[in-house]
This record gives structure tokens, sequence and C-alpha cells, in this order.
């Protein structure tokens, strides 16, 4: 067994340098041209010696294993399929099939998809508002308990944590809740890989570290890995023997290797150049946030990611699209703008005159008439179907005046990432017609 600090590298190089004749997939054999040429070598398919994903035994198996150590879980699985996986897999592991799960109303379409198809039944806790008055907030222990003392069946509370806006939930309040009621804490951490090599004053927000039973992490989004990679982390070792198992019945049977080595390269960084990149980065939106507060922005109040910057310009009196037209103006292209507020996403591979562009596109910054808060409508309407009943049945598209009193087959969110105004399984009434006008909804999908 090699002590290699790229061992998944390692053995693909030693396939290339082999020279076999590729009698096996994928189809390209091996060969590219223009911006393919440097790629399609190592876009290979489980041949000997590099190991098998959902059945790892050589450098995949040790490659997982640095992950574990790096960030302190018991097990760490890879994906190339994204946090989507890990989601699917993590509901999975604790809910089985048929089962009931309370989760937070904000979560990724990924896991709806997946209450779907296992036939869970998911009790809803919402934000509680602390974030301010642009934003939707956080969960609190407080709610969850209250969840878990109404709905002693619930096999695992699901929660999104940092949310798509860098809000934080206190999740070591949560984890110890969940704990005392020997349940499950299953975080989707998609945007909170790099939560581990905060500076040490942020007292490592990552779930495991927070006594999360497990946790997905979406690499891409954060570290500096190809879009697909991800981590599911395991803190709780009554998961680690049969994830494997439950993931392969989610994933692709062929993944990719480009992804998986561009994992590697975010262990690399995450080992050596991580904590240095996010001390910056958390220092540089620091300076910007300040700056940004004295023109009027409205920013995220109470735990948030130090790596991101939201800026509400909505309470500045600008609107989404004139925003994003001066950001782009200043050369600046953003993670996400909605109708009130921007998302920006850095780390250490930011170069400074990316900085410098935001800082001057703040300061040249005119606020306009400050703006109201606007409300943001959450709705609580009944279920009246399952999930999964919902999601397959037949169904046909009516506009919003038209659906009160129909079941919507799907979920409907003002726009990604926004919380689902509905969720398949719930009728609409009055007051979840009226939000969905609000937001600019003009049509649902309901069952037939």
């Amino acid at each position: 067994m090699t002590d290699s600090k790229t061992p998944l590298r390692d053995a693909v190089r030693t396939y290339i340098e082999r020279d076999a004749a590729r009698f096996h997939m994928p189809g390209h054999k091996g060969i590219g041209e223009q911006e393919f040429a440097g790629l399609l070598p190592y876009d290979i398919t489980e041949v000997e010696g590099a190991d098998s994903l959902f059945h790892a035994r050589g450098p995949l198996l040790r490659l997982e294993e640095a992950f574990a150590d790096a960030y302190g879980a018991k097990r760490t699985l890879l994906s190339a399929g994204g946090a989507t996986l890990c989601i699917q897999t993590m509901l999975a592991l604790t809910c089985g099939t048929g089962r009931k799960l309370i989760a937070g109303r904000n979560l990724h379409r990924s896991a709806i998809n997946a209450m779907a198809l296992l036939g869970l039944d998911p009790v809803w806790i919402y934000p509680d508002g602390s974030a301010g008055e642009w934003y939707q907030g956080r969960y609190t222990a407080s709610a969850v308990r209250a969840a878990l003392l109404e709905h002693s069946d619930a096999s695992a509370v699901y929660l999104t944590s940092p949310d798509y806006f860098g809000v934080m939930s206190d999740l070591p309040a949560i984890a110890e809740i969940c704990r005392a009621f020997d349940v499950p804490l299953l975080v989707d951490n998609a945007h909170g890989a790099h939560l581990k090599f905060l500076p040490e004053r942020y007292d490592s927000p990552h779930p495991i570290d927070c006594g999360a039973a497990m946790c997905a992490d979406s690499l891409h989004k954060t570290m500096p890995a190809m879009t697909g990679a991800a981590l599911l982390h395991i803190g709780d070792s009554r998961y680690a023997e049969d994830a494997k198992r439950l993931m392969s019945m989610f994933g692709s049977t062929s993944p990719s290797y480009p992804i998986l080595l561009s994992c590697e390269t975010a262990l690399q960084y995450a080992l050596s150049g991580a904590k240095a990149g996010f001390s910056h980065t958390a220092r540089r939106l620091e300076e910007l946030s300040a700056a940004a507060r004295t023109k009027g922005f409205a920013l995220p109040e109470g735990m948030h990611d130090p790596a991101k910057l939201t800026l509400g310009f909505a309470a500045a009196g600008w609107d989404g699209g004139s925003f994003g037209t001066y950001l782009r103006g200043h050369g600046i292209e953003p993670e996400y703008i909605s109708g009130t507020a921007c998302v920006l996403m850095a780390n250490g591979r930011n170069r400074e005159e990316d900085y410098q562009r935001l800082a001057e596109a703040i300061t040249a910054f005119e606020p306009k008439e400050r703006s109201a808060p606007q409300t943001v409508l959450l709705p609580r309407p009944v279920k009246a179907a399952e999930v999964r009943e919902a999601a397959f049945s037949t169904q046909f598209t009516v506009d919003v005046e038209n659906s009160v009193g129909k079941i919507a087959a799907g979920e409907v969110s003002p726009c990604p990432p926004g919380i689902p105004v509905v969720m398949p399984g719930e009728r609409i009434d009055e007051e979840t017609a009226a939000a969905l006008k609000t937001y600019g909804i003009g049509e649902v999908s309901v069952m037939a």
C-alpha cells in the first residue's frame, strides 16, 4: 500500500503511461482535440488498477480515507454525481422507504425528488426570520425539539445550512436535541465544503464538527473541483457499513474519472492552501461587508458564511435586473441575483483584482430611495396527497388563478433556490395562490 498523497492521479497516470490499446469505454479512446486534448486521456473507465467507485479497494478507497481524515468523519464517500447523490443516500440510509422525516422547508429539489422516490412523509419546519427582514432566517433547536415531540416516529431531521444566501443555523444546538431523541441529524451542506478550513476564530461550523450524523458537501461549489464533485461525510458509524450499497442504487455505474481526479485536487488544496486562502477571503469580505452596509445594502444578520457576500440591493431601492447590469458593467459576474439580493462567492483562488473590482463597484454604488422590507411569503398549505403519489401522478398545467382547490403535483419556488411556496401533494388555497402570484409565478402543475 502506497503512502502517496495522490493515489488516484498516480493510478490513472500509470495507466496512461502503459499506452494500452483501449478496447474499452469510453468511445473517444483517450483521443481529444483542441480543449479536450489534454483531458480525454484521463477520462477512463474502471480499468485494472484504477479501482471501482462503488467497490473501492485501491486508490479510490485511499482517497476517501484521506478525505475522512481531513474532515474528521468516520467515513467519507466520493460522489461524481454531485450532492444530489449524497442526499439520496443519506435519506435512504436513515429513512428507508415510507417513513416520516422532519425537514426544513428550504430544502433543495434533489431532496424532494428523493422523498418521492423513497415514499417519505415530510413534516415541515419553517425558518425563524432571524436573518433580518430581507431574508428567510434559520432553523432553531426549539423548532426541531417541538417537531420531534409531536412526531416521535420521525426517522431523521434534515436541514440545509448554510442556505444559498449564506445564512447558517445553530447546528451544535440542533444536534444536541437530535441526540436526546436518538434521531440522526442530516445536513445539506452543499454550500459548506469549505467550512472545515475557515480561520480558527470561526470554531469550525462544518456539520461533522457540529455533531451531524451525516452531511452532503458539494466540493465544486466552494473548493477547486469540477462540477459534480461531492462528498458524503458520515459522522455516525452506524451508517458507514451500508452507505456504498445504497449510494450505488442511485449513482451512475460510469462515474467520471476527471471529476474524481478533481476531488483529489481539492483535497490537496484543503491540506495545503485552504486555511490561508479562506482566511484572506473572510478578511476581504468582512471589509467589503462593512462598506456595503454604509451604502444601504441589507446583509444577512447573525451566523452566516464568511466566504459569501450577500448584498440586499432592494433595500437600497434597486431591482434585480438593474443591479445585475451594474455589476457586469464593473466586470463582475455574481453567483446569483434574486429579486432582492445578490450572492457573491469567493475563495483563495479569487485574484486580488476580483476584490478590487467589487470594492470599486460598492464604492461607486448610489442608493436610491430606501425601500420597505419585502415580506417573505411562507404560506402553510395542507397536505392532501403523499409526495410520491403527487410526483408520479398524471398532471396538467393550470393558471395560478384557476389553481385554488387543486393539489400541486410538484414543488413551486419563487426562483431557485427560494423556499418552495407549495410542495408536491399540498392543496393550493387562496393564500398560496396569492403568494404564487406575488412572486410572479403564472402557472402550476397539478394532479389530474
